[in-house]
């Protein structure tokens, strides 16, 4: 039949599949020569799975209607008649010629793994049909019936396929348990990469005609690692062998070119199929699985920074800590407030007791000397209110002062700590990698303003001496990741390096672990690995392996050394520093003041009858008894001044007054 002869046909079976319920005009319905009963079996067993499925038909008229009307009457679930929905993992392939199926096992999607088909071949199949090589159907689960026989197509981890020929429907049940792959051995690749895998020493083999460079294992304390020992449970439960390679070239992993390409690493391998799985701290992510396979995640990494840990340090200005610059803003408007009230008080209702506030400069004085306590004169009539709370506060804010100064000058006081991407920006760090430029989109969040500088900051290196040189000049951040809670550097350093680091506290990326596999293995590898997880040996090897492979120099960088461990040290000059400048200004100005008064007094008097303030201040106090003081004050400045020591004409002076 020519192709367009089939086309033709397919359009008219699509018509009359779509006619109605009476969509067949045929008297007496054909026998089938599967029953109802085998058929529904058939069906069941061959997809347990998928839940639609594709339906191709090829034949005589009759061919058609029976196999259709059988189909109908056995399946329960969705399908779809000559067409293709990458949806429906199921494929029924009914044909009483051999070239109809093969042409349409041409258009099923074969390499998913998940892929089932069923074959019903309506003759007799000889034993040298094509449709017996297991190769053409790639990694799909095949079941083949016809009127000769019944066959299975062999697992796809299985290399031959072979069809194996069984004698009931029910033994076409497809195996859902732990897979055998009855010792085959598997092409694996990784690389030495703590605490996933330590496997170091390598072998130059050709492995399928290809030069590799193969582990060797048969060292137990390189036969390590997190990945490896999960990686090797999964072996010894599926009954494969293995043998590990490095993948070539820098990159480890490889990565996506601007063309949509993968180049490089491990990746690559699995897209050329030299190797079936993969593993090593492989990253959940979107490039990674739209070329490949993945299994579920089994962990967890953060990417984070080791920074130089806070310096002790001692400031001049270590009197003024025990209040933030708030609280002594608040305390410098609050005295300049009270001293304006005081004074216009004073200057607006004039009294005895209150004259002495006339002067801002010694209401300010005298505010200060009763804040700190260390002035307390007796005459506070009129004022009295007010000089009690302002006492009161002042004793609450020296308190304060003074226990958490006492805390303070006798405990260490560190530098910042460096645990965000501003401040590891702002504190000038630069940091480095071995190898290739990495993605840096990987690393960072480029879209935040201060991680889009990290990359700017970032230096290669060639070696370890070139990374021990940077960290000793303490303006260099150590990359690496958290795994299990512990710090691991991306590349080698040795434990003295990590003395002066601490670990960052926001992490500047995540995700999530691990492996890469071709697609016949997901399923099985996934099963293996979520049972791993839910009886806890995952859960072992990572503990059991960070216990044992973590130095003590990555857990010191967890734990912060800037803290106040109780412990007292004795006060240096430069915390007091401050106060002894206040010092030094006071007895420098107070010298002063005296100098000047000397120099005032040896000058000769203007005149003999100069009287000092103060004592015509007490004069005018004396004759107040009857006279208002300011009445009297004014009098007494109009008169003829005298010497303090005349008392005769004191007396005199008040008896005139009065």
């Amino acid at each position: 039949m020519e192709d367009g002869e089939k086309s033709g046909e397919i359009k008219q079976l699509a018509l009359i599949v779509f006619a109605g319920e009476n969509r067949f005009l045929v008297h007496e319905e054909p026998k089938s020569w599967i029953s109802e009963t085998d058929y529904r079996t058939m069906l069941k067993e061959s997809f347990p799975f998928a839940r639609c499925c594709n339906v191709f038909i090829n034949g005589t008229f009759h061919e058609v209607e029976q196999s259709l009307n059988d189909f109908l009457r056995a399946y329960s679930y969705s399908y779809i008649i000559l067409q293709s929905s990458y949806d429906c993992q199921g494929y029924l392939l009914i044909s009483s010629t051999e070239e109809n199926l093969l042409w349409t096992l041409s258009k099923v999607p074969s390499t998913i793994s998940t892929t089932e088909i069923l074959i019903i071949y309506n003759s007799d199949l000889l034993a040298n049909s094509r449709l017996f090589n297991g190769s053409i159907y790639n990694n799909a689960n095949v079941n083949l019936v016809t009127v000769s026989g019944i066959w299975s197509l062999s697992e796809n981890f299985l290399q031959p396929r072979n069809f194996e020929e069984i004698e009931r429907y029910t033994d076409l049940r497809f195996k859902n348990g732990l897979s055998n792959f009855k010792g085959r051995e598997l092409q694996i690749a990784s690389y030495y990469n703590p605490p996933m895998m330590y496997l170091k020493r390598t072998v130059k083999k050709t492995v399928n005609g290809i030069q590799a460079e193969i582990y060797l294992t048969d060292n137990d304390s390189e036969r390590d690692g997190i990945e490896l020992r999960m990686f090797m449970l999964i072996a010894e439960r599926l009954n494969f062998t293995w043998s590990i390679r490095s993948p070539p070239g820098e990159y480890k992993y490889g990565r996506l070119t601007d063309n949509n390409t993968w180049e490089g690493g491990m990746i690559s391998q699995l897209l050329a199929k030299e190797i079936d799985l993969a593993f090593g701290g492989i990253w959940l992510k979107a490039d990674h699985n739209m070329l490949t396979n993945l299994t579920g995640p089994w962990g967890l990494l953060e990417i984070r920074f080791l920074v130089p840990r806070p310096k002790p340090f001692t400031s001049f200005l270590a009197l003024t800590k025990p209040f933030t610059p708030l609280v002594w803003t608040s305390v410098i408007l609050t005295l300049l407030w009270q001293t304006c009230y005081m004074t216009i008080r004073a200057r607006v209702k004039p009294q005895e007791s209150t004259k002495r506030f006339r002067r801002f400069s010694y209401t300010c004085m005298e505010l200060v000397g009763r804040l700190i306590g260390v002035w307390m004169p007796r005459r506070i009539s009129g004022v009295k209110i007010q000089l009690q709370f302002w006492q009161i506060a002042g004793l609450v804010l020296v308190t304060a002062y003074c226990s958490s100064l006492a805390a303070t000058l006798t405990g260490t006081e560190y530098e910042e700590r460096i645990d965000t991407v501003k401040q590891f920006v702002e504190a000038g760090l630069t940091w480095g990698k071995e190898g290739p430029l990495p993605t840096f989109n990987e690393y960072v969040n480029l879209n935040d303003k201060y991680s889009a500088i990290l990359p700017q900051r970032f230096k290669s290196e060639k070696n370890y001496q070139e990374r021990h040189l940077r960290i000793l000049e303490g303006k260099y951040g150590i990359v690496g990741r958290v795994v299990g809670g512990v710090f691991f550097p991306d590349n080698d350093v040795e434990g003295p390096d990590f003395h002066n680091y601490r670990l960052m506290m926001n992490p500047t990326g995540g995700y999530y672990l691990c492996f890469a596999m071709q697609p016949w293995l997901v399923d099985k590898v996934n099963m293996m690995m979520l049972r791993a997880i839910e009886t806890g040996f995952k859960s072992f090897y990572l503990k059991d392996v960070i216990h044992r492979r973590a130095s003590s120099s990555l857990r010191e960088v967890l734990v912060e050394h800037d803290k106040n461990n109780g412990t007292t040290i004795p006060l240096a000059l430069t915390p007091l520093t401050s106060g002894f400048v206040m010092l030094t200004v006071g007895l420098t100005v107070a010298s002063v003041v005296f100098l000047f008064e000397l120099f005032s007094k040896n000058k000769p008097e203007k005149s003999s009858d100069l009287m000092y303030p103060k004592n015509r201040d007490s004069d005018a106090a004396t004759c107040e008894g009857k006279k208002d003081f300011r009445q009297a004050r004014k009098e007494l400045n109009i008169t003829k001044l005298i010497k303090p020591g005349n008392t005769k004409h004191r007396r005199n002076q008040c008896s005139r007054i009065q």
